[in-house]
């Protein structure tokens, strides 16, 4: 079955980080043509699900398939795909790079648009936005049915644009009103994000807000690890640390994590970052014996 791909412009590029951290977003077209036929468009992407668009490389010279996790939910943004990119520095960097270059800039004011794949829904009556995860599982952050999640705790910790997830939960979550009814108290997510500097914290003033909005339901931890403010009222440094024990042997600090979450056994754990963080933190449960409810890890 051949695959479908939809034009998407690029409606907005906000840079938190010169050459390091931009936000994107892409609007879909609501028809498109297959065949001869005008089908509409659904999106109905689930929190914590990643969309595939094919951007330039500025390696390889060429367009590159890749999955963004949408940082934006379908409930209040509908047909638009959020998403926050960053530098990777890899030696193999080829697209992560050119999202935050100029000509990406350019695509943007020349209306250049990007492929984004879409899919048949069930009876081919209509196109959908195409998602990476159609299941929870262990290695994905697809947000738990409606019905399931508003009974849950949640502990989100994110390293720099692993918060992208986490956005997509909070903001349908916003929108549902945590799942809070007058006979229940609906679900509770902590939000712990790791940056290095103040520049490149990331929906900072939106999350401040709806944890004022939403007190019994949210609570937001921002840990800067090479600078911050003098009066910096978080964190400072990272949240967990590795030390050595021998030649081989490590050991892992989650002193400054329990810290902030005393009683990390009641929560249903998610964690998006780099694979060297989600080692650190899987060896540190087994070191500290602890053991959440739950954990599902998503990593680059």
């Amino acid at each position: 079955m051949a695959e479908i791909m939809v034009p998407a412009q690029i409606t907005s590029l906000t840079t938190l980080d010169p050459g390091e951290v931009r936000i994107i977003e892409l609007a879909l077209p609501k028809q498109w043509e297959v065949e001869g036929i005008e089908y509409p468009v659904y999106d109905t992407m689930r929190p914590g699900t990643a969309f595939l668009t094919k951007p330039w490389g500025t390696r390889t010279e060429k367009r590159r398939r890749r999955m963004y996790t949408r940082s934006n939910a379908n409930v209040d943004s509908e047909h638009c795909l959020e998403t926050i990119i960053n530098f990777t520095h890899t030696e193999r960097s080829d697209t992560s790079a050119w999202w935050q270059t100029d000509e990406c800039v350019e695509w943007q004011q020349s209306a250049q648009p990007l492929d984004v794949k879409v899919e048949w829904n069930q009876d081919r009556t209509a196109l959908q936005i195409y998602e990476n995860s159609q299941q929870c599982h262990a290695t994905n952050l697809r947000l738990e049915p409606d019905g399931e999640w508003e009974s849950m705790k949640f502990l989100a910790l994110a390293f720099s644009t692993g918060i992208t997830p986490f956005l997509s939960y909070l903001r349908y979550m916003k929108h549902r009103n945590f799942g809070r009814s007058d006979t229940l108290s609906g679900s509770f997510l902590r939000l712990i994000v790791s940056v290095r500097s103040p520049q490149q914290l990331m929906a900072h003033d939106e999350l401040l807000s709806l944890e004022r909005l939403f007190p019994d339901n949210f609570q937001y931890h921002p840990v800067l690890t090479r600078n911050w403010p003098q009066d910096w009222p978080y964190t400072q440094g990272r949240i967990m640390q590795e030390k050595q024990t021998g030649m081989d042997g490590r050991a892992i600090d989650l002193s400054p994590l329990l810290a902030v979450v005393p009683d990390i056994q009641q929560y249903h754990v998610r964690f998006c970052g780099n694979k060297a963080a989600r080692d650190q933190l899987q060896e540190g449960f087994q070191q500290y014996s602890l053991e959440p409810r739950s954990i599902r890890a998503e990593v680059w």
